[in-house]
């Protein structure tokens, strides 16, 4: 953690990490993190409270104080099943709670990059790269009576607008009354009911990726060399990786390749989902 504490606090994120809260927002919005990084570091990302750089021996740190922790647990379960997925090295956490994610490097370019200049063919190819991997993964056997994060923390759900984390579910039934829970108190009653009536429980429990966006694909000779971001990962009903894969933004065409990524497509699960988020946080 020394070493990354080297490049990683300035003066402004040592003030974000001694300030409570509310201080700290106010802080960030008066700064970006710095771009001083120690030697031979190149900076993969950043955005306000995290950073992803890749050092000189080929290591690749994820370090900020909002990381989910789960998302290592994610990447170790995705990569000993032998998934196109970094291998985990560390996690670790400061006094100041600045989790550290150390992980191999993939290397290749991140698909939303190369997608706006491919051919049909192209498209098509890496969708049926993709489809593989997710059969891949949902042929994985899921944990007993468990639906949520990796690691046993419970659901974490990315929206448009938000990021929600609710309970620990056992079954279906209960993964449903979360949902229906997030709905405004203000919907009527009839939706509310209609909405509860249009969930099913007898869906597999799979390993989901939770935002297989072309940013999170890495490409390398026109093949897909890993998948990253693993944060919203775990384990779902069978129907949730197509939800999020159309809820969440993404380049181009993209989503017109749904039906080669995906074996199976939910339309009563999407639209009653899509109806659903009209009404939802």
């Amino acid at each position: 953690m020394d070493r990354l504490l080297a490049y990683l606090w300035t003066p402004f994120q040592r003030a974000v990490a001694e300030a409570d809260s509310s201080d700290a927002d106010e802080i960030i919005g008066q700064s970006r993190l710095s771009k001083h990084l120690a030697p031979g570091t190149v900076l993969i990302h950043e955005s306000p409270m995290r950073r992803v750089v890749l050092e000189p021996n080929n290591t690749v740190v994820k370090a900020g104080r909002h990381l989910v922790l789960a998302e290592a647990d994610a990447i170790k379960v995705a990569s000993d099943a032998g998934l196109p997925a970094p291998r985990l090295h560390s996690l670790s956490t400061n006094e100041h709670r600045v989790v550290e994610i150390r992980m191999d490097y993939i290397p290749g370019q991140s698909l939303d990059k190369l997608w706006p200049t491919m051919s049909t063919d192209e498209k098509k190819s890496v969708a049926s790269q993709l489809r593989e991997i997710i059969e891949q993964m949902r042929a994985m056997e899921p944990p007993p009576n468990y639906i949520g994060c990796c690691g046993g923390t419970g659901i974490r759900e990315t929206t448009v607008h938000s990021r929600d984390e609710g309970p620990v579910c056992k079954d279906e039934t209960e993964f449903n009354n979360y949902l229906v829970s997030s709905l405004f108190k203000q919907i009527p009653t009839v939706l509310r009911t209609s909405f509860r009536n249009h969930l099913r429980t007898d869906h597999r429990i799979v390993f989901s990726h939770g935002d297989l966006t072309p940013r999170n694909i890495m490409m390398q000779d026109g093949k897909i060399s890993g998948v990253v971001d693993w944060e919203d990962a775990g384990w779902y009903p069978e129907y949730w990786e197509l939800i999020k894969f159309i809820e969440r933004p993404a380049v181009g065409d993209w989503k017109e390749y749904a039906e080669v990524i995906f074996s199976t497509l939910y339309p009563t699960e999407l639209v009653t989902y899509a109806g659903m988020s009209k009404w939802r946080f």
